[in-house]
């Protein structure tokens, strides 16, 4: 649909003003002598331009006459097309992408120079910007004899592309439907034929089989097939264990369908029957996701599902007996089971771009804003005992770290925090151990709530052993 790449264009155009942006396209890379890596567009540079081939460039300058959408190709060439492909050419990216101007690769330093002459500001990636900074400065030497002068600034065109991207239009939002429908069948694949005895890549095989059989050239991301104790490892991919009857499954994969990914985790028995322990941490981590289902719609912070989801998975984990009771929930000891967030945004990417906060705090959420909803309660197969800080602080203020400080040096500082507070011992009861669960789906907010993209895969315990079965 080449007008929704123009008008994606025209968003950033006006977002610009009268400076310039350079965006380059994803480079092939080589895996091992010369084989490379399965290719697949930067999100970046196919969210504005919709061109698949590797190593091109795109420039905008909304206040050129003639060329403000420009992009620099690998022109034809007969002979590497017969080994590794077609390729569009200068006129291919005019024609058929909607580029007003089209040029080889090769004339790209040359053109950049004259591009930047009379321009304020120049925008990039971050990861680029090192590279352009000798074309800025090429710019400088011609100023005396144009009268005009390059860029003074080179500023990150990331934060600009991310608002963009954070708020999905109509046809994307239908895309991520498509992704989210092949997904559903392939997980209702993977719980239909799981059984003991199998491994968990050959599970795998029957629910990525569905993925392509319904159109999906590629994961969303690495599949996680977990199963037994493997459930508690978060992002486990070896998926090479042999099931057993009594385990349970835990599956987080979905499928990439128009360059837009599903996301979604289920957990489920191979026998078919939930054991009694199992059971109870299930309902707990569906009752956590029913709450934070529960207080979407627009104007609501985003944070306010960890907040409902933290709240319930603490008093489910006291019930179980997984947390000594009398402890206040400020202390933050569900975070022994619980240790990632509720959700994060969804898009092109898996892990999509957008920011969480803003100057006042908490983004609020909007219309067309598509994120994951995914509590879960992993008991490590190792730990019998827990040793629990005596440590009471506030969420706003731990989040608050995080944000400041960065994940890493925020937990060193909460680990001497908990040293200096000290310790209670509490023994983790027997049947729970090696229990993994987590209930995963993807929500896009509406004008007056939310839709499930992905509520059509069972997430009630009885619903789920009936697909099992």
């Amino acid at each position: 649909m080449p007008s929704m790449y123009a008008t994606r264009r025209q968003q950033l155009f006006d977002l610009l003003g009268d400076r310039i942006a350079v965006i380059k396209a994803g480079a092939e890379m080589t895996r091992n002598r010369d084989t490379e890596y399965e290719f697949r567009q930067d999100s970046d540079f196919y969210y504005l331009t919709g061109f698949e081939e590797p190593d091109s460039i795109a420039v905008l300058n909304p206040m050129h006459p003639t060329e403000r959408f420009v992009l620099f190709v690998r022109p034809k060439d007969k002979e590497q097309e017969t080994w590794v492909g077609r390729r569009a050419g200068v006129e291919g990216a005019m024609a058929d992408f909607g580029a007003d101007a089209a040029y080889p690769l090769s004339s790209f330093d040359a053109k950049l120079r004259e591009y930047l002459l009379g321009a304020p500001m120049l925008f990039c990636m971050t990861g680029t910007m090192a590279a352009l900074i000798d074309g800025v400065a090429s710019s400088r030497a011609f100023r005396d004899r144009t009268g005009r002068t390059a860029p003074a600034a080179i500023a990150d065109l990331e934060p600009l592309i991310a608002e963009l991207r954070l708020r999905k239009q109509e046809p994307e939002i239908a895309l991520l439907r498509r992704a989210s429908e092949i997904s559903v069948a392939g997980h209702l694949a993977a719980m239909q034929g799981a059984r003991d005895g199998l491994r968990e890549n050959q599970v795998q095989a029957m629910m990525e089989y569905t993925f392509r059989a319904g159109g999906s050239v590629r994961n969303g991301y690495p599949s996680i097939v977990a199963s037994g104790p493997n459930a508690c490892i978060l992002h486990y991919n070896e998926n090479t264990r042999v099931m057993n009857d009594g385990d349970l499954l835990l599956i987080d994969a979905a499928a990439e369908y128009g360059y837009y990914s599903a996301d979604i985790t289920r957990t489920f028995p191979v026998s078919g029957t939930f054991s009694p322990e199992q059971a109870a941490v299930y309902e707990v981590v569906l009752d956590a996701q029913n709450a934070a289902l529960s207080r979407i719609k627009p104007g609501a912070p985003f944070e306010i599902m960890h907040n409902a989801v933290r709240d319930v998975i603490t008093a489910g984990l006291i019930d179980l007996g997984l947390l000594p009771d009398g402890y206040p929930a400020a202390m933050h000891h569900y975070r022994e089971y619980f240790m990632h967030g509720t959700g994060h945004w969804l898009g092109m990417d898996v892990h999509d771009v957008g920011a969480y906060k803003t100057v006042s705090g908490s983004r609020s959420l909007e219309p067309g804003m598509v994120f994951t909803v995914e509590p879960g309660i992993y008991v490590d197969p190792e730990r019998r005992v827990l040793e629990l800080p005596l440590l009471e602080y506030d969420l706003d203020e731990w989040s608050e770290r995080r944000y400041r400080l960065g994940a890493e040096a925020a937990k060193d500082l909460e680990n001497k925090e908990r040293e200096a507070a000290g310790f209670v011992e509490h023994r983790i009861p027997d049947g729970f151990s090696g229990i993994g669960v987590r209930i995963e789906d993807d929500v896009v907010v509406t004008s007056i709530g939310y839709e499930n993209l992905t509520g059509q895969l069972p997430r009630k315990l009885d619903e789920v052993e009936a697909a099992c079965s």
